[in-house]
C-alpha cells in the first residue's frame, strides 16, 4: 500500500486517560502531509526530468548512430573519389574523420554529461526518500515514546 497524504491527514490515533495531545498530533500529521506532498509534487518533478534526460539520450544515440552511418557511407564514397583522385581522397578523408570524430566526440561528451545528470538526480531523489523516511522514523518513535508515557 502507497502512502498518501491524504492517509496521513485521515490517520486517527485512540486515546487514552493520559493520551497525547490531539492538537498537536494533528498539527503534525498535517505538516506531514504537506511535506510528503512537497516531495510527491518534487518526486514527479524529478521523474519527469530523468525521462526527458533519458530521451535526450536516447536522441543523441540516435544521432551518434546516423554520424557513424554517414561516416561509413563518407568511407565508401571516399573509396571511390581515391581511385579518381587519391590525393583529393586523402584531403577529403582527413577532413570527414576530423569532422566526424569532432561531432562524435561532442555527441559523447553531451551523452555523459547527460547520464551523470540523470544519476545526480537520482541520487538527490535517493537522498530526499532517505531523508523523508528518517523523518518520518523519528516522528514514529516520538509518537510511539508519547503513547507510552
Amino acid at each position: 500500500m502507497s502512502l498518501t497524504p491524504l492517509d496521513i491527514q485521515e490517520k486517527s490515533f485512540s486515546s487514552s486517560l493520559f493520551g497525547y495531545n490531539k492538537g498537536e498530533v494533528d498539527e503534525f500529521l498535517e505538516e506531514i502531509a504537506e511535506a510528503f506532498k512537497e516531495l510527491q509534487r518534487e518526486n514527479n518533478s524529478l521523474k519527469d526530468k530523468v525521462a526527458k534526460l533519458e530521451k535526450e539520450v536516447e536522441e543523441l544515440k540516435r544521432e551518434e548512430k546516423l554520424i557513424k552511418e554517414a561516416l561509413l557511407k563518407a568511407e565508401t564514397l571516399a573509396e571511390s573519389i581515391k581511385r579518381e583522385a587519391e590525393a583529393e581522397a586523402k584531403a577529403f578523408m582527413l577532413e570527414a574523420r576530423e569532422e566526424a570524430d569532432r561531432i562524435i566526440k561532442e555527441a559523447k561528451d553531451k551523452r555523459d554529461e547527460i547520464l551523470f545528470e540523470i544519476e545526480t538526480l537520482k541520487n538527490e531523489r535517493e537522498k530526499i526518500l532517505i531523508e523523508f523516511k528518517t523523518f518520518l522514523k523519528t516522528w514514529e518513535e516520538y509518537l510511539e515514546r508519547a503513547f507510552k508515557e
